[in-house]
C-alpha cells in the first residue's frame, strides 16, 4: 500500500490511502478493457491522488477547507455540471459534435470537464471513497445488471430487461458513506 503524506505545510483533510491495483487484483473484464497484456504490469490509482491533492493545496493556501464539508462540494460539483451543460445547451443534435468545436469552445468545455472532475474527486476524497476501486464495483454490478446478451441495443432498465438479468432484490443499493462532516448527517 502507498501512502503519500503531504508537506510540511500542507494542512490537508483526511488521507486517501490509493494503493495501485495489480492486475490480479482487478477483475478479468476490466483487464481486457483497459488492454492490458503485461500480467505484471501496474495500474495506478496516482491520478486520482494527486488531482485531490493539488485541489487542497489550492484550498488550504485560500483558507478554504472550512467551507469544504460533502455538501458544499456536492453542490459546488452540481454548479459545475451545469456549468458543462451550458456549453452543449442550443447546439443542434446534428452538429458533429466537440471535436469539431472552435478552440474557444473547446478550452471551455476541457475547463468545465476539469473543474466537474476536481469537485467528484475532492467530494470522494471527503467521503473517504476509493473512487478507482468505486469504479471498478460499480462496472462490476452494471455487467451482472445489464448482461450484454439480454440489454444490447435495449434502453430499458435492469429490473424491465427479460428474466435472467439481476433482480431489484439482488442489486446492491448504495454504499453507506462515511463523509466527515461537522454537524451535518451523511444520507
Amino acid at each position: 500500500m502507498i501512502c503519500l503524506r503531504p508537506s510540511k505545510e500542507f494542512v490537508a483533510e483526511p488521507l486517501i490511502f490509493m494503493p495501485p491495483l495489480h492486475i490480479t487484483e482487478m477483475p478479468a473484464w476490466a483487464v481486457s478493457s483497459l488492454g492490458f497484456s503485461n500480467p505484471g504490469t501496474r495500474t495506478s490509482t496516482l491520478f486520482f491522488y494527486f488531482s485531490r491533492r493539488l485541489h487542497a493545496e489550492f484550498a488550504a493556501e485560500r483558507d478554504w477547507g472550512q467551507f469544504h464539508q460533502p455538501r458544499n462540494l456536492l453542490l459546488a460539483l452540481v454548479g459545475e455540471v451545469g456549468e458543462l451543460a451550458e456549453l452543449f445547451q442550443w447546439k443542434p443534435d446534428e452538429e458533429p459534435g466537440p471535436q469539431a468545436w472552435p478552440p474557444r469552445e473547446r478550452a471551455a468545455l476541457q475547463e468545465e470537464l476539469s473543474d466537474v472532475l476536481i469537485y467528484l474527486v475532492a467530494l470522494a476524497a471527503r467521503c473517504h471513497v476509493d473512487l478507482p476501486q468505486a469504479v471498478l464495483s460499480k462496472m462490476d454490478l452494471n455487467r451482472r445488471r445489464y448482461p450484454a446478451h439480454l440489454s444490447r441495443g435495449s434502453a430499458l432498465k435492469y429490473t424491465d430487461l427479460p428474466h435472467g438479468a439481476t433482480s431489484e432484490d439482488q442489486a446492491v443499493g448504495p454504499a453507506d458513506l462515511d463523509c466527515e462532516s461537522k454537524g451535518q448527517a451523511s444520507t
